[in-house]
C-alpha cells in the first residue's frame, strides 16, 4: 500500500515512534505499521506490546504472518482516498436551528474537542500549519473537523460528531468550512476513510478512492 501520512510523519520523527529490527520494523503512529520481513524479535514485540492496537501490514510477509499466527483476528477494511488540494464545496451547508458553525479559533482549539489539535505544540503551530472548524450547540462543541497533524504543507483530516447530535449534517458543514480554508491556502488534505459512511462523505467533496486496505485487531483485544 502507499505510505500513509501518519507513517511518513513517524519516519520524520515528528509523530509516534519507530522500532527497527534487522529485517523488519514496527512503527507506532496511531496505527501500528508492520514493514519488512517478520523475524522472531519483531513477532514477539507485536505479541507482547501491540495486542490491543490496530495493526496495518505494509508487506505481504507481515500480512501472511498475522493471518497465520492469529487466524481469529478481526479484520476491518478502510479506504485511503487520494490526497487533494482542490475540492467540491456544496452550496448548501445550512445547519438546523440552534447550531453555529465557526472556524476552529484559539478558544475552540484550547478545548481540544474530541482530542482535535492535540498533536500540535500549541495554538500558534496549529494556526500556522493546520486547519479546522467546529459546530457549537449552545456553548458546547458538538462536531469538529480539523487537521490531525501536519507534515509540511499536507494534513490528515479528522472529523467527529457527538453521538447525540449525529444525522444533522454537522460533520459535512465542518468539513466544508475546513476544506475551503485548505483550498485557499494550498494545503493538501489526506482522508483515510474508516467505513463506507466516511468514504461517501469524502466523495461528496471530490475525493477519489485510492486503495482499500485491512486493519487487524488481534484476538482478545
Amino acid at each position: 500500500m502507499n505510505m500513509p501520512l501518519l507513517y511518513r510523519a513517524a519516519l520524520q520523527a515528528s509523530f509516534g515512534k519507530r522500532i527497527e529490527f534487522s529485517r523488519s520494523s514496527i512503527t507506532d503512529a496511531l496505527f501500528v505499521y508492520l514493514e519488512g520481513e517478520p523475524e522472531p524479535e519483531s513477532i514477539a514485540r507485536v505479541d507482547s506490546h501491540f495486542r490491543v492496537r490496530p495493526l496495518v501490514c505494509l508487506s505481504d510477509a507481515w500480512e501472511e504472518q498475522i493471518k497465520t499466527q492469529y487466524p481469529d483476528a478481526a479484520i476491518y477494511r478502510r479506504t485511503m482516498m487520494k490526497p487533494a488540494c482542490s475540492f467540491i464545496i456544496p452550496d448548501n451547508t445550512e445547519l438546523p436551528a440552534g447550531y453555529r458553525l465557526t472556524d476552529m479559533d484559539e478558544t475552540a482549539f484550547d478545548q481540544h474537542p474530541f482530542s482535535h489539535g492535540e498533536n500540535y505544540s500549541g495554538w500558534a503551530a496549529f494556526q500556522a500549519d493546520g486547519s479546522g472548524a467546529v459546530v457549537y450547540h449552545g456553548r458546547e462543541i458538538v462536531a469538529a473537523a480539523s487537521s490531525f497533524l501536519s507534515v509540511g504543507n499536507e494534513v490528515e483530516l479528522d472529523v467527529s460528531t457527538r453521538e447525540d447530535h449525529r444525522g444533522r449534517k454537522l460533520a459535512a458543514a465542518c468539513v466544508a468550512r475546513m476544506l475551503q480554508d485548505c483550498m485557499k491556502r494550498g494545503i493538501t488534505v489526506h482522508w483515510d476513510a474508516q467505513n463506507d459512511v466516511s468514504r461517501y462523505l469524502a466523495e461528496k467533496f471530490g475525493f477519489e478512492a485510492e486503495q482499500e486496505y485491512s486493519v487487524y485487531w488481534l484476538p482478545g483485544s
